[in-house]
């Protein structure tokens, strides 16, 4: 690999490799698209004091929470998964980090010896890892038995981050709606206060099991798509998908082609670190629960009308905003100032039509290294071009996630409540 240490180098790797963590955590990814495309923009496109209020306090409590996960709740599950399977004997054994052996390494046909000997000299180049990763791997008689019980770990650490991911989101609206209510007196969606009178609350019986009934959704709506997703994942990481054949059955082709797509994309159920989940595991979670509880938990009409549209935005300028203002600046920077941005591994031929390039991701830059033949000069200029397009796709996506989509939903719901006044 032709990589020296040049003044060059240096003065930019600190940036460059801040941009790969950030690129490689989503929560951290998700926290800081949240404060500063969400929370901070849309609490002053708020149209109260009140509705200002409850969407500072939904962002805090959610960027409190998601990294409560990940640093405090992951380590611990990870470690007891292990434990209780037997694949370590304590928590502080060094062979803990064997779970963040990719899930690559855990496919039917792939060598779990090779993946536990790559996984350790990432994490540690003295060598001490490697021989914790191999003794775990020579006490088992059987070395499939090591992948099964490491798939069964990795399943039961998915699940339950979920769950507990999905129902800590769910809690926050709540949260938040119910300290409005109490300093209010009123139930109704907060953003429409000063747009129209106040409305009459129903304080009886009714009310109190309406809302109870609304939380327990809740927690259905999180803990079923947990294990549904959780296991759907393990089996498409074990399935032969050659064994996958075409069905009578519509529902069991869609089944088995999301067998199918898991295990050629294992990668995407990884955990950056052991402890943050990957985009792919994030947006399930936000597609399959979190939006679904937000729709419930909400107030009225108006309300329901706003999450929904807020919510479809916001996912779709998180995953598809992001992707396609990378691609964009990624391949112009390729074509002007000769970087290799974008990655083309996927693709099957060289000479690729709009729509083949169009689809193509900008490369990890946590690897980037580890391209052997490219030249210094070319490396460097794709790290700085690479860290500068990642940062200003991210402020310009938190930029339309904070000031474009609440105008637009802000005069929605100024025509909506006239439309109810008359």
């Amino acid at each position: 690999m032709h990589i020296t240490k040049n003044n060059k180098h240096t003065q930019f790797s600190g940036l460059y490799e801040t941009t790969a963590y950030v690129q490689n955590h989503t929560l951290i990814n998700r926290g800081i698209t949240t404060i500063g495309g969400s929370t901070i923009p849309q609490c002053l496109m708020s149209n109260n004091k009140d509705e200002r209020r409850e969407r500072a306090m939904m962002g805090g409590i959610y960027f409190i929470a998601s990294y409560l996960t990940p640093i405090l709740l992951l380590p611990v599950y990870n470690k007891n998964f292990l434990k209780n399977k037997g694949i370590i004997k304590s928590g502080k054994d060094a062979g803990n980090k064997i779970i963040q052996v990719s899930k690559k390494y855990l496919t039917l046909n792939a060598d779990l010896k090779e993946g536990l000997k790559k996984t350790a000299k990432e994490l540690d180049k003295s060598g001490k890892l490697e021989k914790d990763f191999l003794n775990i791997y020579k006490n088992y008689k059987y070395p499939e038995n090591l992948k099964k019980d490491l798939l069964n770990v990795h399943e039961k650490i998915l699940m339950t981050d979920y769950i507990t991911t999905a129902i800590m989101w769910s809690a926050i609206p709540f949260i938040a709606t119910e300290i409005t209510e109490r300093k209010t007196g009123r139930d109704d969606f907060s953003a429409g206060f000063e747009l129209k009178e106040n409305d009459k609350n129903v304080t009886d019986n009714n009310k109190k099991k309406k809302k109870t009934s609304k939380i327990i959704a809740n927690i259905l709506l999180s803990v079923i798509p947990g294990i549904l997703f959780a296991k759907t994942v393990t089996k498409g990481l074990n399935a032969d998908v050659h064994r996958l054949n075409q069905s009578k059955n519509i529902f069991k082709n869609i089944y088995n082609s999301i067998l199918k797509t898991i295990a050629k994309n294992p990668e995407k159920f990884n955990y950056a670190s052991g402890t943050n989940m990957s985009k792919t595991i994030y947006a399930s979670i936000w597609a399959f629960s979190s939006f679904g509880n937000k729709i419930i938990s909400a107030r009225d009409k108006n309300e329901r009308k706003d999450r929904a549209l807020r919510d479809v935005g916001l996912f779709t300028m998180f995953f598809g905003g992001d992707f396609l203002i990378n691609n964009i600046l990624g391949r112009t920077s390729d074509k002007l100032f000769n970087t290799q941005i974008m990655d083309k591994s996927s693709a099957k031929k060289k000479d690729l039509n709009f729509i083949e390039k169009f689809k193509l991701p900008i490369k990890n830059f946590k690897n980037l290294n580890d391209e052997k033949r490219i030249q210094l000069n070319i490396l460097n200029k794709t790290k700085k071009a690479g860290a500068i397009i990642y940062w200003t796709s991210l402020l310009t996506n938190t930029a339309l996630i904070g000031f474009l989509l609440p105008n637009i939903l802000n005069k929605m719901l100024k025509k909506n409540i006239e439309k109810e006044n008359y």
